[in-house]
């Protein structure tokens, strides 16, 4: 039998030794590294605190994320008078918010500037008559838009009619249909109008 080299006997005691540091050793010092640092347990689901849903928006609210920003709008009325309107619609300042609308008309009567009979009389009114009235209005949100009435007036219509209510009507993308009540006297109520507005700013 052929005899081992010194360098043969030397690389089987290496091997040995491995073999006993892996089999005996080695999980003694991963037992003692494991009991120097335990796991940290993960919270159960049930002591977890529930995320609280957020808070429900009122129809206010509702409301003027849909339909907030300034209106226009401009047509020939029925009385042969140009008219143009702007609202600007936002919640209120102070608490429970509300819907507020803020609105300001200008007509032009237009039948002085086309002649005729008694119009030169008319032009020298046009100034007066065309002075814009406003109205502060609190809304009250409605299945497909808001309905308005009137807190304040600011400025005497040309017509004597005072505007005491309006209503605004979703009427396609971008757009509303406004219509509004007004009287000449508390018994003295006034046609309605209407009038196409379109978004300007949102």
């Amino acid at each position: 039998m052929k005899q081992l080299t010194d360098k043969q006997k030397k690389a089987i005691w290496i091997v040995a030794g491995v073999l006993l540091f892996a089999h005996f050793i080695l999980p003694r010092v991963i037992n003692l590294f494991h009991d120097s640092h335990p796991a940290q347990a993960k919270p159960s689901a049930a002591h977890l605190a529930p995320v609280p849903p957020p808070p429900a928006l009122s129809p206010e609210e509702v409301a003027a994320n849909k339909y907030g920003g300034i209106w226009q709008g401009n047509e020939l009325m029925p009385d042969q008078d140009r008219c143009a309107i702007k609202i600007e619609i936002r919640l209120s300042d102070d608490l429970p918010r509300r819907l507020k609308g803020f609105e300001s008309k200008t007509c032009m009567p237009v039948q002085p500037l086309f002649g005729g009979k008694g119009a030169r009389g008319r032009v020298a009114d046009v100034i007066r008559e065309t002075a814009p009235v406003s109205a502060v209005l609190t809304g009250t949100s409605t299945s497909d838009g808001i309905r308005f009435t009137v807190d304040s007036l600011i400025g005497t219509p040309y017509d004597g009619c005072n505007l005491t209510g309006m209503t605004l009507t979703a009427f396609g993308q971008g757009k509303m249909q406004a219509q509004w009540q007004s009287q000449s006297s508390p018994q003295t109520p006034c046609p309605d109008n209407r009038m196409l507005l379109s978004k300007v700013r949102g």
